[in-house]
Protein backbone atom coordinates (compact mmCIF):
# COMPACT_ATOMS: atom_id res chain seq x y z
CA UNK A 1 0.00 0.00 0.00
CA UNK A 2 1.52 3.30 -1.06
CA UNK A 3 1.19 6.08 1.49
CA UNK A 4 3.54 8.32 3.49
CA UNK A 5 1.66 7.72 6.72
CA UNK A 6 0.63 4.14 7.45
CA UNK A 7 -2.89 3.76 8.80
CA UNK A 8 -2.78 2.83 12.50
CA UNK A 9 -4.82 -0.19 13.61
CA UNK A 10 -5.20 -1.26 17.25
CA UNK A 11 -6.25 -4.90 17.76
CA UNK A 12 -7.85 -5.38 21.18
CA UNK A 13 -8.24 -9.12 21.84
CA UNK A 14 -7.06 -11.33 24.70
CA UNK A 15 -6.28 -14.13 22.24
CA UNK A 16 -2.69 -12.99 21.84
CA UNK A 17 -1.73 -15.53 19.19
CA UNK A 18 -4.61 -14.56 16.94
CA UNK A 19 -4.15 -10.83 17.54
CA UNK A 20 -0.41 -10.82 16.80
CA UNK A 21 -0.91 -12.94 13.68
CA UNK A 22 -3.52 -10.50 12.38
CA UNK A 23 -1.26 -7.57 13.28
CA UNK A 24 1.60 -9.18 11.36
CA UNK A 25 -0.55 -9.70 8.25
CA UNK A 26 -1.76 -6.10 8.31
CA UNK A 27 1.73 -4.72 8.96
CA UNK A 28 3.10 -6.57 5.94
CA UNK A 29 0.53 -4.79 3.80
CA UNK A 30 1.06 -1.18 4.70
CA UNK A 31 -0.81 -0.76 7.98
CA UNK A 32 0.81 -0.02 11.32
CA UNK A 33 -0.68 -2.43 13.87
CA UNK A 34 -0.43 -2.87 17.62
CA UNK A 35 -2.07 -5.31 20.05
CA UNK A 36 -3.83 -4.78 23.40
CA UNK A 37 -4.76 -7.83 25.48
CA UNK A 38 -7.23 -6.09 27.80
CA UNK A 39 -9.32 -2.95 28.12
CA UNK A 40 -6.78 -0.98 30.16
CA UNK A 41 -4.01 -1.52 27.62
CA UNK A 42 -6.41 -0.58 24.85
CA UNK A 43 -7.44 2.67 26.56
CA UNK A 44 -3.81 3.66 27.07
CA UNK A 45 -2.91 3.01 23.44
CA UNK A 46 -6.02 4.81 22.21
CA UNK A 47 -4.97 7.93 24.11
CA UNK A 48 -1.22 7.80 23.46
CA UNK A 49 -1.05 6.27 19.99
CA UNK A 50 -4.35 7.51 18.52
CA UNK A 51 -5.09 4.79 15.93
CA UNK A 52 -7.57 5.29 13.10
CA UNK A 53 -9.15 1.86 13.64
CA UNK A 54 -9.94 -0.21 16.72
CA UNK A 55 -10.57 -3.91 16.06
CA UNK A 56 -12.34 -4.94 19.24
CA UNK A 57 -13.21 -8.40 20.52
CA UNK A 58 -16.64 -8.10 22.11
CA UNK A 59 -15.56 -10.36 25.01
CA UNK A 60 -12.32 -8.46 25.76
CA UNK A 61 -11.55 -8.39 29.54
CA UNK A 62 -12.23 -4.90 30.95
CA UNK A 63 -13.38 -3.92 27.46
CA UNK A 64 -16.18 -4.90 25.11
CA UNK A 65 -19.04 -2.44 25.05
CA UNK A 66 -17.34 -0.39 27.77
CA UNK A 67 -14.44 0.33 25.43
CA UNK A 68 -16.86 1.43 22.70
CA UNK A 69 -18.37 3.86 25.21
CA UNK A 70 -14.90 5.11 26.08
CA UNK A 71 -14.10 5.82 22.42
CA UNK A 72 -17.42 7.57 21.92
CA UNK A 73 -17.26 9.80 24.99
CA UNK A 74 -13.56 10.45 25.65
CA UNK A 75 -12.81 14.15 25.06
CA UNK A 76 -9.18 13.43 24.16
CA UNK A 77 -10.31 11.42 21.12
CA UNK A 78 -12.74 13.97 19.69
CA UNK A 79 -10.08 15.43 17.38
CA UNK A 80 -8.73 11.97 16.48
CA UNK A 81 -11.87 9.96 15.76
CA UNK A 82 -11.49 6.18 15.95
CA UNK A 83 -13.51 3.81 13.74
CA UNK A 84 -14.44 0.69 15.71
CA UNK A 85 -14.94 -2.71 14.12
CA UNK A 86 -16.28 -5.31 16.54
CA UNK A 87 -15.07 -8.91 16.26
CA UNK A 88 -17.21 -11.62 17.84
CA UNK A 89 -17.92 -15.31 17.74
CA UNK A 90 -21.63 -14.53 18.17
CA UNK A 91 -23.75 -13.33 15.26
CA UNK A 92 -27.04 -12.79 17.09
CA UNK A 93 -29.01 -9.72 16.06
CA UNK A 94 -29.04 -8.58 19.71
CA UNK A 95 -25.24 -8.46 19.88
CA UNK A 96 -24.93 -6.75 16.51
CA UNK A 97 -27.48 -4.04 17.34
CA UNK A 98 -25.98 -3.48 20.80
CA UNK A 99 -22.53 -2.95 19.29
CA UNK A 100 -23.81 -0.59 16.59
CA UNK A 101 -25.82 1.42 19.12
CA UNK A 102 -22.69 1.72 21.26
CA UNK A 103 -20.80 3.29 18.37
CA UNK A 104 -19.29 0.46 16.30
CA UNK A 105 -18.96 1.13 12.58
CA UNK A 106 -18.95 -2.55 11.66
CA UNK A 107 -19.36 -6.06 13.06
CA UNK A 108 -17.27 -8.99 11.84
CA UNK A 109 -18.20 -12.51 12.90
CA UNK A 110 -15.52 -15.05 13.82
CA UNK A 111 -14.13 -17.13 12.29
CA UNK A 112 -12.84 -14.86 9.54
CA UNK A 113 -9.67 -14.65 7.48
CA UNK A 114 -7.21 -11.78 7.63
CA UNK A 115 -8.28 -10.96 4.07
CA UNK A 116 -11.85 -10.49 5.33
CA UNK A 117 -10.61 -7.95 7.88
CA UNK A 118 -8.31 -6.35 5.32
CA UNK A 119 -11.29 -5.89 3.03
CA UNK A 120 -13.29 -4.25 5.83
CA UNK A 121 -10.48 -1.79 6.50
CA UNK A 122 -10.20 -0.96 2.81
CA UNK A 123 -13.97 -0.52 2.61
CA UNK A 124 -14.03 1.99 5.47
CA UNK A 125 -10.98 3.85 4.19
CA UNK A 126 -12.73 4.38 0.85
CA UNK A 127 -15.46 6.41 2.47
CA UNK A 128 -18.85 6.97 0.89
CA UNK A 129 -19.96 9.16 -1.96
CA UNK A 130 -21.84 12.30 -1.01
CA UNK A 131 -24.00 13.13 -3.99
CA UNK A 132 -25.93 16.18 -5.05
CA UNK A 133 -26.55 17.84 -8.37
CA UNK A 134 -26.83 21.43 -7.15
CA UNK A 135 -24.00 22.45 -9.48
CA UNK A 136 -25.45 20.83 -12.58
CA UNK A 137 -27.00 23.03 -15.30
CA UNK A 138 -30.74 23.37 -14.81
CA UNK A 139 -31.57 21.91 -18.22
CA UNK A 140 -29.56 18.75 -17.51
CA UNK A 141 -31.20 18.34 -14.12
CA UNK A 142 -34.66 18.65 -15.67
CA UNK A 143 -33.85 16.08 -18.33
CA UNK A 144 -32.51 13.71 -15.69
CA UNK A 145 -35.59 14.21 -13.54
CA UNK A 146 -37.84 13.39 -16.50
CA UNK A 147 -35.82 10.24 -17.14
CA UNK A 148 -36.12 9.15 -13.50
CA UNK A 149 -39.90 9.68 -13.64
CA UNK A 150 -40.13 7.62 -16.80
CA UNK A 151 -38.05 4.79 -15.30
CA UNK A 152 -40.10 4.93 -12.10
CA UNK A 153 -43.25 4.45 -14.15
CA UNK A 154 -41.73 1.35 -15.77
CA UNK A 155 -40.70 -0.04 -12.39
CA UNK A 156 -44.17 0.45 -10.93
CA UNK A 157 -45.80 -1.24 -13.91
CA UNK A 158 -43.54 -4.23 -13.39
CA UNK A 159 -44.40 -4.27 -9.68
CA UNK A 160 -48.12 -4.46 -10.49
CA UNK A 161 -47.69 -7.23 -13.03
CA UNK A 162 -49.69 -10.41 -12.41
CA UNK A 163 -46.72 -12.75 -12.41
CA UNK A 164 -44.89 -15.01 -9.92
CA UNK A 165 -42.72 -13.16 -7.39
CA UNK A 166 -39.57 -14.80 -8.75
CA UNK A 167 -40.18 -13.44 -12.24
CA UNK A 168 -41.04 -9.95 -11.01
CA UNK A 169 -37.89 -9.65 -8.88
CA UNK A 170 -35.66 -10.99 -11.65
CA UNK A 171 -37.21 -8.53 -14.12
CA UNK A 172 -36.60 -5.63 -11.72
CA UNK A 173 -32.92 -6.50 -11.34
CA UNK A 174 -32.64 -6.82 -15.11
CA UNK A 175 -34.32 -3.46 -15.58
CA UNK A 176 -32.04 -1.74 -13.06
CA UNK A 177 -28.90 -3.27 -14.57
CA UNK A 178 -29.98 -2.34 -18.11
CA UNK A 179 -30.89 1.26 -17.31
CA UNK A 180 -27.75 1.84 -15.19
CA UNK A 181 -25.40 -0.19 -17.40
CA UNK A 182 -24.61 -2.35 -14.39
CA UNK A 183 -22.33 -5.36 -14.42
CA UNK A 184 -24.61 -7.06 -11.91
CA UNK A 185 -27.75 -6.13 -10.01
CA UNK A 186 -28.81 -8.46 -7.20
CA UNK A 187 -31.34 -8.67 -4.41
CA UNK A 188 -29.88 -10.28 -1.30
CA UNK A 189 -31.74 -11.53 1.77
CA UNK A 190 -29.57 -10.96 4.85
CA UNK A 191 -30.39 -13.90 7.12
CA UNK A 192 -28.06 -12.90 9.97
CA UNK A 193 -24.81 -11.02 10.55
CA UNK A 194 -22.81 -13.71 8.79
CA UNK A 195 -25.06 -15.13 6.07
CA UNK A 196 -26.90 -13.84 3.04
CA UNK A 197 -28.84 -15.55 0.25
CA UNK A 198 -29.28 -14.30 -3.31
CA UNK A 199 -32.97 -13.79 -4.10
CA UNK A 200 -32.55 -12.59 -7.68
CA UNK A 201 -29.75 -11.50 -10.00
CA UNK A 202 -30.04 -10.02 -13.47
CA UNK A 203 -27.19 -11.98 -15.04
CA UNK A 204 -28.25 -15.47 -13.96
CA UNK A 205 -31.69 -16.64 -12.92
CA UNK A 206 -30.10 -19.76 -11.40
CA UNK A 207 -28.22 -17.55 -8.93
CA UNK A 208 -31.33 -17.64 -6.74
CA UNK A 209 -30.40 -19.45 -3.52
CA UNK A 210 -26.61 -18.91 -3.63
CA UNK A 211 -25.37 -18.41 -0.07
CA UNK A 212 -23.07 -15.48 0.65
CA UNK A 213 -20.52 -15.06 3.42
CA UNK A 214 -21.26 -11.48 4.46
CA UNK A 215 -17.75 -11.11 5.86
CA UNK A 216 -16.78 -10.69 2.21
CA UNK A 217 -19.50 -8.14 1.42
CA UNK A 218 -19.11 -5.24 3.88
CA UNK A 219 -21.27 -2.99 1.72
CA UNK A 220 -24.28 -5.27 2.27
CA UNK A 221 -23.75 -5.35 6.02
CA UNK A 222 -23.41 -1.56 6.16
CA UNK A 223 -26.60 -0.90 4.20
CA UNK A 224 -28.63 -3.34 6.30
CA UNK A 225 -27.16 -2.51 9.72
CA UNK A 226 -27.56 1.24 9.35
CA UNK A 227 -30.57 1.32 7.01
CA UNK A 228 -28.81 3.76 4.70
CA UNK A 229 -27.67 3.78 1.09
CA UNK A 230 -24.03 2.88 0.49
CA UNK A 231 -22.59 4.57 -2.60
CA UNK A 232 -18.93 4.01 -3.44
CA UNK A 233 -17.00 5.26 -6.44
CA UNK A 234 -14.37 3.29 -8.34
CA UNK A 235 -10.98 3.90 -6.74
CA UNK A 236 -8.76 1.54 -8.75
CA UNK A 237 -6.67 4.49 -9.90
CA UNK A 238 -6.23 5.94 -6.39
CA UNK A 239 -2.51 5.67 -5.43
CA UNK A 240 -3.45 4.65 -1.88
CA UNK A 241 -5.22 1.51 -3.13
CA UNK A 242 -3.06 0.72 -6.15
CA UNK A 243 -1.06 -1.99 -4.33
CA UNK A 244 -4.22 -3.50 -2.86
CA UNK A 245 -5.76 -3.93 -6.29
CA UNK A 246 -2.71 -5.76 -7.56
CA UNK A 247 -2.30 -8.03 -4.54
CA UNK A 248 -5.85 -8.95 -3.56
CA UNK A 249 -7.98 -9.65 -6.61
CA UNK A 250 -11.03 -10.51 -4.49
CA UNK A 251 -11.46 -6.95 -3.19
CA UNK A 252 -14.00 -5.15 -5.34
CA UNK A 253 -13.20 -1.59 -6.37
CA UNK A 254 -16.03 -1.09 -8.85
CA UNK A 255 -18.47 1.70 -8.22
CA UNK A 256 -21.26 0.30 -6.07
CA UNK A 257 -24.75 1.38 -5.05
CA UNK A 258 -26.37 -0.64 -2.27
CA UNK A 259 -29.85 0.22 -0.97
CA UNK A 260 -31.53 -1.38 2.06
CA UNK A 261 -34.74 -3.37 1.56
CA UNK A 262 -37.44 -3.88 4.17
CA UNK A 263 -40.36 -6.27 4.35
CA UNK A 264 -43.39 -5.14 6.36
CA UNK A 265 -41.30 -2.65 8.33
CA UNK A 266 -38.48 -5.06 9.16
CA UNK A 267 -35.00 -5.26 7.70
CA UNK A 268 -34.85 -7.83 4.88
CA UNK A 269 -31.69 -7.26 2.90
CA UNK A 270 -30.41 -5.04 0.12
CA UNK A 271 -30.40 -4.25 -3.58
CA UNK A 272 -26.82 -4.18 -4.87
CA UNK A 273 -25.79 -2.62 -8.19
CA UNK A 274 -22.20 -3.16 -9.26
CA UNK A 275 -21.11 -0.87 -12.09
CA UNK A 276 -18.37 -1.42 -14.73
CA UNK A 277 -14.72 -0.47 -14.24
CA UNK A 278 -15.16 2.43 -16.63
CA UNK A 279 -17.70 4.01 -14.28
CA UNK A 280 -15.70 6.22 -11.91
CA UNK A 281 -18.23 8.87 -10.86
CA UNK A 282 -21.76 8.40 -9.51
CA UNK A 283 -24.44 11.01 -10.07
CA UNK A 284 -27.47 11.74 -7.94
CA UNK A 285 -30.10 10.31 -10.29
CA UNK A 286 -28.35 6.93 -10.52
CA UNK A 287 -28.51 6.59 -6.76
CA UNK A 288 -32.10 7.84 -6.73
CA UNK A 289 -33.16 5.26 -9.30
CA UNK A 290 -31.51 2.41 -7.37
CA UNK A 291 -33.33 3.62 -4.27
CA UNK A 292 -36.66 3.64 -6.13
CA UNK A 293 -36.14 0.04 -7.26
CA UNK A 294 -35.21 -1.02 -3.71
CA UNK A 295 -38.29 0.67 -2.26
CA UNK A 296 -40.45 -1.00 -4.90
CA UNK A 297 -38.99 -4.38 -3.98
CA UNK A 298 -39.81 -3.62 -0.33
CA UNK A 299 -43.45 -2.98 -1.24
CA UNK A 300 -43.67 -6.10 -3.40
CA UNK A 301 -42.22 -8.36 -0.69
CA UNK A 302 -44.80 -7.08 1.78
CA UNK A 303 -47.82 -7.80 -0.41
CA UNK A 304 -50.10 -10.57 0.82
CA UNK A 305 -50.28 -12.39 -2.49
CA UNK A 306 -46.49 -12.63 -2.61
CA UNK A 307 -46.06 -13.48 1.07
CA UNK A 308 -48.09 -16.58 0.32
CA UNK A 309 -45.39 -17.73 -2.11
CA UNK A 310 -42.93 -18.05 0.78
CA UNK A 311 -39.17 -17.50 0.87
CA UNK A 312 -38.46 -19.88 -2.01
CA UNK A 313 -34.83 -18.69 -2.23
CA UNK A 314 -34.13 -20.20 1.21
CA UNK A 315 -35.39 -23.58 0.03
CA UNK A 316 -32.90 -23.46 -2.85
CA UNK A 317 -29.85 -22.54 -0.78
CA UNK A 318 -26.57 -23.76 -2.19
CA UNK A 319 -22.94 -22.67 -2.31
CA UNK A 320 -20.57 -22.33 -5.22
CA UNK A 321 -17.69 -24.79 -5.27
CA UNK A 322 -14.45 -23.32 -3.91
CA UNK A 323 -11.46 -24.33 -6.05
CA UNK A 324 -8.66 -22.64 -4.08
CA UNK A 325 -7.37 -23.13 -0.56
CA UNK A 326 -8.68 -20.45 1.82
CA UNK A 327 -6.22 -18.31 3.81
CA UNK A 328 -5.78 -18.97 7.57
CA UNK A 329 -8.85 -18.17 9.64
CA UNK A 330 -9.23 -16.06 12.74
CA UNK A 331 -10.85 -18.61 15.02
CA UNK A 332 -14.18 -18.34 16.77
CA UNK A 333 -13.92 -18.26 20.54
Amino acid sequence: MSTTKPVKVLIADDDGQMAHRLASELSHRGFEAKVALNGRQAQRLLLDWKPKFLLLDLMLPDGGLNLLSFVKNEDALRHSPVQCIVMSGHNSATNVHAALRAGARDYLVKPFTWIDMYQRLVFHLRGQKKWNNSQEPKSVALEDDALVLHLTDLVLKQALAKAPLEDILHNLTSMAALKMNGVRCSIVHVVDANHGVVVASNDNKDACGIELDLNKYPELSQAVNFGKIVALENLKTDPFFKNVVGELKDIQFNSLIVCPIQRQGRSFGALSVRLPDTKTVLVDNEVRFAEIVAQTVSLILGQGRHLAEGDYWLDRRHTKQVLSFPPPQIKKR
